[in-house]
């Protein structure tokens, strides 16, 4: 099972934050996702210290902390990163949806 992947631009923004943030040496990228409700999951996504209950992978030259419950809620996915309604962020975006949103 592939864990995430990243497209360009989600790879330029994270190397971009990693810079002009400072953040501390140690330090990875931390993918998760905060349930609001069933139908409601939105993407937790920055720059944390590991803990003792997290799983780690390098995906893409990105180091990567995870919660490994969480995994089957992501897993799979693509991470983009985009302005919509002049905001700024990263999403989730099955692949199938980006695939056919290519062609």
């Amino acid at each position: 099972m592939q864990l995430i992947e990243f497209t360009e631009s989600a790879l330029a923004a994270i190397q971009h934050y990693k810079e002009t943030l400072q953040i501390p040496y140690g330090y990875a990228l931390r993918v998760g996702i905060r349930q609001k409700n069933a139908q409601d999951k939105g993407l937790i996504i920055g720059f944390d210290e590991a803990n003792d209950k997290d799983k780690s992978a390098s995906v893409q030259g990105v180091d990567v902390i995870y919660n490994a419950g969480q995994i089957f809620f992501f897993a799979g996915m693509l991470i983009d990163f985009q302005e919509r309604n002049g905001k700024k962020g990263f999403y989730f975006v099955e692949k199938k949806k980006a695939i056919n949103q290519a062609v």
